[in-house]
């Protein structure tokens, strides 16, 4: 009977000490903070305005150059390669080429006709002074000097246009340079992009309205963007306007350039217009071909704006809290525009006279009518 007391006593005692524990608990507990909402006034902010579109890069046509063979002959040897950086004149391929004996040939016969029609004409001058001959032989003579000298020159000319320096002329003229090889040297610096040359081919020269491009010298430095702008946004392009491309691997890194051309032409299929812009391929990131995205900026607008802790969306509906008086708020559909460094663009639904929750909304959207 003792020890059933005791136990009881001791159960007792335990309870009331969790009691009290449970008490102490309760009283030390922080009490949950009250909601706080906050409201604001939509407000109208500055927003540059852009034509966004889809464009494509491509070499600057106005820093390139394609190589073609300048005269007909066989390739003796091939000097560079794809993707090698070259400097002006730096050399490409050896050609042996017919047509470069011809053409020596024919200029040292040129400068030998020139030399022979002046000792003639010499020799007519001072035979006219000894009225040994009459005014129209010395005349006739004079012709045939001037016909030699303008042979010599477009005969001179052909070499130029095979790459033969003027200081090579000379020793073409005494006929002791009589090589038909021939080198052909890059004509301006950047990068080969193309090589469709090999040792032993056959090239020609002049045959075909689109010759074969045996090497194509690109400045990579800056690309060319050719967008498409559909007919309703033509009038807000103009030339000069700041170009801001994006690659769709890194949509994080933008390339700034300008518009340089807008064609006069609208795509009779697409309804758009092709627009130019150079832009500089920082890192050569920009590649031949490569698809991109590019914004086009127009100028700015003032737009009505709301911060995005204001905007909800529920059962497909987007929607803000508008504040009717105190504690009574309602649900207001709205449209949006574009995004704004934390704030949203408001199309329709508010205006600048309506007080929106912009925080502390979560338990007031289970009340809001």
């Amino acid at each position: 009977m003792t020890a059933r007391f005791l136990a009881l006593l001791v159960l007792a005692m335990l309870a009331g000490y969790n009691d009290a524990s449970a008490g102490l608990l309760a009283a030390s507990a922080p009490a949950e903070a009250p909601t706080v909402v906050k409201t604001v006034h939509p407000e109208y902010r500055t927003r540059a305005t852009a034509i966004e579109t889809s464009g494509k890069a491509q070499f600057n046509e106005e820093q390139l150059v394609r190589v073609q063979a300048p005269s007909t002959g066989r390739v003796v040897e091939v000097l560079a390669r794809s993707g090698e950086v070259v400097e002006p004149g730096q050399r490409l391929f050896l050609l042996d080429s017919p047509d470069l004996g011809q053409a020596k040939s024919d200029y040292a016969k040129a400068v030998a006709d020139v030399e022979r029609s002046q000792k003639a004409l010499a020799l007519a001058r001072e035979l006219f002074e000894a009225k040994a001959i009459a005014q129209k032989e010395i005349r006739d003579t004079e012709n045939d000097w001037r016909k030699a000298v303008a042979e010599r020159e477009r005969a001179a000319a052909r070499l130029r246009t095979l790459g033969v320096p003027a200081e090579q002329l000379e020793a073409i003229a005494s006929r002791s340079d009589v090589s038909t090889r021939l080198l052909v040297t890059a004509p301006r610096g950047g990068v080969i992009v193309e090589r469709n040359v090999t040792p032993g081919q056959v090239v020609a020269y002049g045959q075909s309205d689109a010759p074969l491009n045996l090497f194509v010298i690109a400045d990579l430095s800056s690309m060319w963007i050719v967008a498409d702008i559909y007919e309703p946004d033509v009038p807000k392009v103009r030339l000069g306007q700041t170009v801001f491309v994006t690659l769709p691997c890194c949509p994080g890194d933008r390339y700034e350039g300008r518009i340089t051309y807008i064609s006069d032409i609208v795509d009779k299929e697409t309804r758009t217009v092709k627009v130019r812009a150079v832009v500089p391929n920082r890192g050569r990131a920009l590649k031949a071909e490569m698809f991109v995205k590019a914004a086009i900026a127009t100028g700015s607008a003032s737009v009505l704006t709301l911060p995005q802790s204001a905007v909800h969306r529920a059962d497909g509906q987007i929607f803000v809290l508008v504040q009717k008086a105190k504690d009574d708020y309602e649900r207001r559909p709205v449209r949006l525009g574009a995004e704004m460094n934390g704030s949203v663009e408001i199309l329709e639904g508010v205006t600048t006279n309506d007080l929106v929750v912009a925080q502390g909304s979560i338990l007031l959207k289970k009340t809001a009518k």
